[in-house]
């Protein structure tokens, strides 16, 4: 099994990223973020790629 390539983190009142969880694939990122449930601003970093592959920011957070 490998390592995680994509940290999924939610920003905090000040901005600042916070660490949730990792996942393997974007699928399993996006499924987590709707396991959390949780408004907010949140966005998954690709490890391989060095870069943000997914944000958003909602009320009422889900995805589609």
């Amino acid at each position: 099994m490998s390592s995680p390539c994509l940290d999924i983190f939610r920003k905090d009142a000040h901005g600042n990223p916070v660490w949730i969880d990792a996942a393997q694939d974007l699928n399993e990122a996006r499924h987590r973020l709707n396991q959390l449930a949780l408004p907010g601003e949140y966005f998954v970093f690709d490890h391989r790629s060095h870069s943000v592959v997914f944000q958003d920011s909602k009320s009422d957070y889900t995805c589609t």
